[in-house]
């Protein structure tokens, strides 16, 4: 869509819904079959506003509801609905290619685009916000659908950088090479002698041996100089989960940077309570640690 039409669309919308809040009410889809007569008529919906945009004209942005199967992902959904997953992703807060639609209603635009949230959560919606802030001005439309305020962005998908982090969701080995050297439970601290519980895996490899975000994410937190992490990394992943790499020699991120699984993030060293240059790896999900061997198997034993 060019410039001209872009801001026809938004213009137009802007005067007739300047700040919409939708209640329930949607046409319901049932099925995503053309045999289905609300499915037909959002698919002729669909292609009026396509040959709209086509011949410069301004389409007409409307929303559908949808409950997801079991069977349904955003890769069979999309091209059916004739949309791009970018679109239903930002609108319906889906934070990766692998999260199960199963059950979930669905909201289904009858126009292409990013639906920006005012409140951006997940990492895909922080790193979408980001990196389309300066699209976002006073003539965009807005909208609140299911109780979230959305800036629509009309024709926009996402960027290569966001279209990496939405797809790649997998967990990666934080060190390349290391040797464990303690596992996750209860064990004898190194450090005092007394038997308590460890709550994550140490990992032993040489002073700057490079440290990789395990999961992509978003810098929640780092320590310098702490008496037991040393210098430590708290990354935020989504579905509540963390992961914290302590004892490290040197920090590469800040404070809010976004990550990528497998990005470089620091390096192996002996800062803090250690006695020697190893990488100490926790996971937490809501706020608890959990054994990093239920995520990622691949680790050393």
């Amino acid at each position: 869509m060019n410039k001209r039409l872009r801001l026809a669309v938004c213009l137009f919308l802007l005067l007739t819904i300047p700040a919409v809040s939708f209640a329930q009410g949607f046409p319901r889809i049932p099925e995503l079959s053309s045999r289905d007569v609300v499915f037909k008529q959002y698919q002729d919906e669909i292609q009026s506003n396509n040959k709209a945009i086509a011949s410069a004209k301004t389409p007409w942005l409307n929303f559908y509801a949808y409950a997801a199967k079991e069977d349904d992902t955003l890769l069979t959904l999309a091209p059916r609905c004739s949309l791009l997953y970018d679109t239903i992703a930002t609108l319906n807060g889906i934070s990766s290619m692998q999260e199960s639609l199963s059950g979930k209603t669905l909201l289904l635009p009858t126009m292409q685009g990013l639906f920006i949230p005012a409140d951006p959560q997940s990492t895909i919606e922080i790193l979408v916000a980001e990196q389309h802030a300066l699209s976002i001005t006073d003539t965009t439309v807005t909208l609140t659908l299911s109780g979230r305020k959305f800036y629509f962005l009309p024709d926009e998908r996402f960027s290569s950088t966001e279209r990496l982090f939405f797809l790649d969701s997998a967990f990666r080995l934080p060190l390349a090479h290391s040797v464990l050297t303690s596992q996750y439970g209860m064990r004898v601290s190194p450090i005092s002698g007394a038997w308590k519980f460890h709550n994550g895996i140490d990992m032993a490899a040489p002073v700057g041996t490079a440290v990789f975000a395990c999961k992509s994410g978003t810098v929640l937190r780092i320590l310098k100089n702490d008496p037991i992490y040393g210098n430590c990394i708290t990354i935020s992943h989504d579905g509540n989960l963390t992961s914290i790499y302590a004892h490290l020699d040197t920090v590469a991120v800040k404070k809010g940077d976004t990550v990528r699984a497998g990005d470089s993030i620091g390096t192996v060293g002996v800062t803090g309570a250690t006695t020697g240059p190893h990488l100490h790896f926790e996971l937490r999900q809501n706020g608890d640690s959990v054994d990093p061997y239920s995520y990622i198997p691949t680790l050393p034993k």
